[in-house]
């Protein structure tokens, strides 16, 4: 028996060996809902990622500015300190939604309340 009603997340597509519960999880799973949800997961995911890695690295964004202030003849300097900063900060941004979205929602059916449970894994918002 199914049973994707009572839990806040579905089985994994993975997990599924039956023919017939794997028929019927891929139809829910491909429907139109299930793809908006998922791409606003993906979009909750990156501005949560987002947010959370410009509160962390902000004194990264904030020395080049410092430096541009100094003379525009630094434009070069300025430079070479922002884009390998914020070039590793977009790999660490990209490798955190990657692993949130596998975790979280790849192969699984969404449920009503999934935002919530993507913002608050601890379960603060159910």
């Amino acid at each position: 028996m199914i049973q994707l009603m009572n839990t806040p997340t579905s089985k994994r597509l993975s997990d599924i060996r039956n023919d017939f519960e794997r028929g019927v999880f891929l139809s829910v799973y491909n429907s139109r809902t299930q793809r908006l949800r998922r791409y606003i997961a993906l979009l909750i995911l990156g501005l949560k990622h987002g947010l959370r890695g410009t509160l962390f690295s902000w004194p990264l964004y904030l020395l080049p500015l410092a430096a541009w202030s100094l003379k525009a003849s630094y434009l070069p300097l300025i430079l070479l300190l922002l884009v390998p900063g914020v070039y590793v900060s977009w790999v660490i941004l990209v490798r955190g939604v990657r692993e949130d979205y596998a975790n979280h929602v790849e192969g699984l059916i969404l449920r009503p309340g999934y935002r919530g449970r993507l913002l608050f894994p601890g379960g603060l918002i159910s």
